[in-house]
């Protein structure tokens, strides 16, 4: 009796690991070039930004990577040369890599692009020591103008700290000192077209 009719199970598993030990450099070429693309995806290189196409590069090569790689590793378990469980194990953890490369994964995760920081909103805050501190950081940002409605605002706070923190900044950010009047410090802002 041939080898071929007593163990037919055992000669296709045999031919599939060879098959994908021609692909397991295939596998390392997808995997760099994936890891190429996201990290490409995620802005500007050498000051040039790639097309939009590129976005969905990424998760595509690793997609195509992660299909390679389970044939590869489930033949492996399959001829009982690489342990079930680490096998599943690494399959899963690809395909959850793989989802989190998806173009709609990163924007949920990444801010909206467009945002403004929190220092407007923390010189409304009840506490008096945030207001303060969001004061003094205002000035020192750069375009810090673009604080200076919250910032006279706060010259007419109940807190000392607070309204001298306000016209330390103000004074930064306009480079003179008309006072500590809101009133004129609103009516430079109105000359320098400070909008509010």
């Amino acid at each position: 009796m041939s080898e071929s009719a007593a163990e037919p199970g055992k000669l296709r598993v045999r031919s599939g690991l060879a098959f994908v030990q021609v692909l397991r450099p295939a596998l390392y070429a997808l995997l760099v070039l994936s890891a190429l693309f996201t990290f490409w995806a995620g802005g500007d290189i050498a000051g040039k930004a790639l097309p939009t196409w590129t976005h969905v590069a990424a998760p595509t090569l690793f997609a195509i990577f992660l299909v390679v790689f389970a044939v590869y590793r489930f033949a492996l378990v399959r001829a009982k040369k690489y342990p079930a469980a680490t096998g599943f194990f690494q399959v899963g953890l690809g395909a959850l890599i793989w989802v989190l490369l998806l173009p709609g994964t990163r924007q949920k995760i990444a801010p909206p692009p467009g945002v403004e920081d929190d220092v407007a909103v923390l010189l409304s805050s009840p506490d008096a020591r945030v207001r303060a501190l969001a004061a003094e950081l205002a000035g020192l940002r750069p375009q810090g103008s673009r604080y200076a409605a919250k910032l006279i605002d706060r010259l007419d706070d109940a807190d000392p700290a607070v309204r001298s923190r306000a016209h330390d900044s103000l004074v930064h950010i306009a480079g003179t000192d008309p006072g500590s009047s809101s009133d004129a410090w609103r009516a430079l802002a109105q000359q320098r077209g400070w909008g509010r």
